[in-house]
């Protein structure tokens, strides 16, 4: 996907946390989509675990205009910021609302913007976000995203900026723009990751964008297919789990008490039905998944080990490694089709399971 050009967003000039501070500037009749789906990946990555404490990142809402602050379905929310020094934020997110309504935006948002701005902090337009920022000079030059429905009286009204609408978000120095709805999330994600790390992105993206029966990352071939259709109940139950969550594994106790039985009973049903253990079938699935990842150039070997649901990278090669005599890297120089490299029959082996 192309985001525009290379990111050259500021670091912040702190040392440890939070990662980020982010100041959300709301407009009159703010579109509440666009804040929820951005917040709630800041609060998602910001803590471990679903405990929603502001610790790698955090946010204040602060009022763009007068009144209170409302957002275009009715909803009202109270302040936990104002304007004062831009440099209280490492980034400012400006969530505009109804075109309508953005005449009521307060003339200081503009210089406070311009500051930000001339600090190198960088800036955000969810939705008409980007007119209040084109309001203050900030496009002029740049590439924008925006969404399809507000192009026309954009283009009309700020003939030096250059928006577009088949991107989710652009990227353009320390300015970023996006068309507003969910597509909020991804712009999260970008600068939790830019300024964290890749795996408390994930962590938002996975628990905003989850839907039932469709999981993000799964294993389109299944050598165990035969062995599964001839399996129990509880082992079919189990494997459906395991596929499901290749992403996100937990402890077998843990998955026994999903499934309403004992460690034991699953550990019997897949020695009988797969000749394995689950941990180590679990195991096994998610390095073929993580194989079939590796055929394509579009994800990093760190990317995949996050999605196939290892630790860290130097864990996942290590596993690679050992179940497929080659590293992540290696596998993928060969540029091997799916037939190139067998599975090797360690799901089915019980020797296996004391590497």
């Amino acid at each position: 996907m192309k985001h525009g050009n290379v990111p050259t967003l500021k670091a912040t000039e702190r040392s440890g946390l939070p990662h980020l501070r982010v100041g959300l500037l709301l407009c009159p009749s703010f579109t509440l989509t666009p804040l929820a789906s951005f917040v709630d990946s800041l609060r998602l990555a910001a803590d471990r675990g679903d405990n929603s404490g502001q610790v790698y990142f955090t946010w204040d809402f602060i009022p763009a205009g007068p009144g209170p602050l409302r957002a275009s379905c009715g909803l009202e929310m109270r302040a936990s910021g104002s304007l004062g020094s831009p440099d209280a934020y490492d980034c400012l997110v400006v969530c505009g609302g109804l075109l309508r309504d953005l005449p009521a935006v307060s003339p200081l948002i503009s210089d406070y913007l311009k500051a930000a701005h001339a600090r190198g902090i960088p800036i955000v337009g969810l939705c008409t976000g980007s007119f209040v920022l084109a309001d203050a000079g900030l496009l002029d030059g740049r590439r924008c995203a925006l969404h399809f429905a507000a192009f026309g009286e954009f283009a009309s009204r700020f003939p030096k900026a250059h928006p577009v609408t088949n991107e989710n978000y652009v990227v353009d120095g320390n300015i970023i723009t996006g068309p507003g709805s969910i597509v909020a999330i991804d712009v999260a994600a970008f600068l939790i990751e830019h300024y964290g790390n890749i795996g408390r992105a994930r962590k938002a993206l996975d628990y905003l964008l989850f839907k039932p029966q469709e999981p993000r990352i799964f294993l389109k071939s299944k050598p165990y297919r035969e062995a599964l259709d001839n399996a129990s109940r509880l082992t079919a139950d189990a494997v459906q789990v395991m596929e499901f969550r290749i992403d996100s594994p937990c402890s077998i106790q843990e998955l026994a008490r999903l499934l309403g039985t004992t460690k034991i009973r699953l550990n019997r049903a897949f020695a009988a039905d797969m000749r394995t253990s689950p941990a180590m079938f679990w195991r096994s699935i998610r390095l073929l998944t993580a194989r079939e990842l590796l055929h394509g150039n579009r994800r990093s070997v760190t990317e995949i080990a996050y999605e196939t649901g290892f630790s860290d990278t130097a864990h996942f090669c290590s596993s690679f490694k050992q179940y497929f005599s080659l590293t992540p890297q290696e596998f993928r120089r060969l540029k091997q089709n799916q037939a190139g490299l067998e599975v090797p029959p360690s799901w089915l082996t019980e020797a296996e399971e004391g590497k």
